[in-house]
């Protein structure tokens, strides 16, 4: 089979290979098939290893969507746990393979193509594209050699999944319990007690002061700075650099030509009657015998698109009555290839014999070869010849650049001379990271490394994207330092004031609360207040025109007893506010009443639900079963 995805990239096959490639990509990330291997073990399950260089680059990517996510917040002191979480997915993943393997999975060919027919991917107005599928390929440097063991165990893991996800079973009686309590309603009153109506006459005492002074320090301390001056080496600088002459284009399009050349494409559709390979001769000639009679019935007129529809054993292209799209010589079966550039446009061909099957063929469009002239291309050539350019200017300076940042290591000067690259310089920054180049983890990392804030050295070359490097020095450093009392003393005096109105709101409500209990109107009593008592009717969980904090603060009470009295309680919310609450009615939601449509949407919700708790469980039991034995001094 690995041979025929290196022989046809196109055509009915490709959709197989598609399949193939799309579900394990979208489980575990095409990263996790390039560059997996040696090296040192982070984990070993089961005798398995987990390598330092997949930990590491998944750890990094991780990283990465942390800080983009974060920005200023992102704390590079929550690496040890960014790195446990990694490593424990890690495990999960792997633990989640072996449970699959133990279990005897297996995915057949006819069930891999059956996965291909509803994927979307590398398909161009409704139809396959071979040159998006092997533009996809390259640029994830990924090569037939391997790929389907690794994918079909992509879908053996999901199909570890589905085997314990579609069993889950929701009783009747269960949904039906599902329902009083998902459409449960509620008749609710409220108020809410603002923190800053509380705030008025208070002011924290000195001692107060002192006391959040003292057990604040690091936190009101001004944090250690650095700005650095440095030096970048790109590719992309550089190609900006570049104007290639005539002489150049005319002589690279001349050895390129080929490149620019479109050569001849045909379309075709087909009617397959499959056979095996291995297939003994019985079946051969049965196959054989059937796509005769089907080529009779296209001789004597019946529409070809009807009867591919109706007999072919193509799934992925018999719902388009047979048709393959357009592709060229050297990507399909040999035999079926030689047969399809014999024939004229509109002709049909007699049953042909692949490694699949019988084909029966219609030649349906030709498009010439075609090749673009140098001004079509020109564009194009420039860019190309650019990056070649600039590619090799790069590799021929980055050895320059470490010698001379490393011969002189007070100064980045001499490199900036050398090499005729600009000294940039940055703002200060914190160990949280600021903008531009010193947003990069690797560049805050080294700045604030002992050789380059202590010693005062250049770093090394940092590799801050492809084919782009800088060298940096500090150029001002701004220790941590401990503000004064007075320097700080309204930013405490505030937040201790703050924390005491929200203290005094709670207060009241809890009092409130306990004047409820006894029976008061809650109206008159939150006059007194100057707030009113609102009271909401029956509302349900999805209720959106009152705070959700309430809403869900209400559900969490108890029914009300049978004294008439409501059900009471109080919720901090985010605000600082403090809310007061009584739900005085329960009714519960109506199986009977519900529409079907949505009777069916909520089973399914529960059977996900339920199912991924089991799924949760198997891998957890799996887990705690299996031999794991971790390095966490190699994270």
């Amino acid at each position: 089979m690995l041979q025929s995805i290196r022989d046809r990239a196109q055509g009915w096959l490709a959709w197989i290979i598609v399949g193939l490639i799309i579900i394990p990509f979208a489980l575990w990330g095409v990263q996790e098939y390039v560059g997996v291997g040696a090296g040192v073990n982070v984990a070993t399950v089961n005798g398995v290893d987990i390598t330092q260089q997949r930990f590491q680059r998944v750890y990094d990517q991780q990283r990465q969507r942390l800080r983009a996510l974060l920005g200023g917040d992102f704390n590079s002191q929550d690496e040890t746990r960014i790195k446990q979480t990694v490593l424990d997915n890690l495990i999960r993943d792997e633990v989640i393979r072996q449970t699959a393997e133990a279990l005897k999975l297996r995915v057949s060919n006819a069930q891999l193509a059956q996965e291909v027919g509803a994927i979307p991917q590398f398909q161009e107005n409704g139809r396959f594209s071979p040159q998006l599928f092997q533009q996809a390929l390259r640029a994830q440097g990924l090569s037939p050699e391997g790929l389907e063991s690794q994918l079909r165990q992509g879908l053996i893991t999901e199909q570890l999944n589905t085997g314990v996800t579609v069993t889950s079973i929701i009783t009747p009686a269960e949904l039906d319990q599902a329902i009083r309590i998902k459409n449960q309603q509620r008749d609710i009153g409220y108020l809410v007690l603002p923190w800053a109506n509380f705030k008025e006459g208070v002011n924290p005492d000195e001692g107060a002061v002192q006391k959040y002074y003292d057990q604040n320090r690091e936190q009101l301390a001004s944090p250690e700075q650095v700005s650095i001056e440095y030096i970048e080496l790109s590719a992309q600088a550089l190609a900006s650099q570049i104007i290639p002459d005539e002489q150049e284009l005319n002589k690279f399009y001349e050895e390129h030509a080929a490149t620019y050349a479109t050569p001849e494409q045909r379309r075709a559709s087909h009617i397959l009657i499959s056979v095996d390979k291995a297939a003994d001769e019985a079946a051969v000639t049965a196959a054989k015998a059937k796509a005769q009679e089907i080529h009779q019935r296209l001789i004597k007129g019946e529409d070809f698109t009807k009867v591919a529809k109706e007999v072919s054993q193509d799934p992925a292209s018999a719902p388009q009555g047979g048709d393959l799209g357009f592709f060229g010589k050297g990507v399909m079966d040999k035999a079926f290839e030689d047969r399809v550039f014999s024939l004229k446009a509109g002709e049909l061909s007699e049953p042909v014999r692949s490694a699949f099957g019988f084909h029966i063929i219609k030649l349906t469009e030709i498009k010439p070869a075609v090749t673009k002239t140098l001004a079509e291309v020109r564009p194009d050539l420039v860019k190309e010849l650019q990056q070649r350019k600039a590619q090799q200017m790069f590799f021929e300076k980055t050895e320059p650049l470490t010698n001379l940042s490393f011969e002189n290591p007070d100064t980045l000067a001499v490199a900036s001379k050398e090499l005729g690259l600009p000294i940039q310089s940055s703002a200060l920054f914190d160990r949280k990271g600021g903008e531009g180049i010193t947003f990069n983890p690797k560049v805050v990392t080294a700045a604030f490394s002992e050789d380059i804030l202590k010693r005062g050295f250049n770093s090394e070359p940092i590799e801050i994207g492809d084919n782009r490097l800088v060298v940096l020095r500090v150029k001002e450093h701004k220790p941590a330092a401990q503000r004064s009392l007075d320097e700080v003393r309204q930013t405490i005096v505030e937040q201790l004031r703050t924390e005491m109105a929200q203290a005094k709101a709670r207060a009241a409500g809890e009092a409130f609360m306990e004047r409820l209990k006894k029976g008061e109107d809650p109206a008159a009593i939150a006059k007194e207040y100057r707030v009113e008592w609102v009271k909401s009717g029956l509302i349900g969980r999805d209720e959106t025109k009152i705070n959700p904090q309430i809403v869900r603060a209400a559900f969490r009470l108890n029914k009300p007893a049978k004294d008439a009295l409501p059900a009471v309680g109080g919720e901090p919310l985010e605000s600082g506010d403090y809310a007061v609450l009584a739900v005085y009615a329960v009714r519960e939601g109506d199986p009977a009443g519900m529409e079907s449509a949505a009777r069916t949407a909520l089973k399914r919700e529960l059977q996900r639900n339920l199912a991924q708790s089991e799924y949760d469980l198997l891998v957890a039991e799996a887990k705690n079963e299996a031999k794991i034995v971790t390095h966490p001094d190699k994270l």
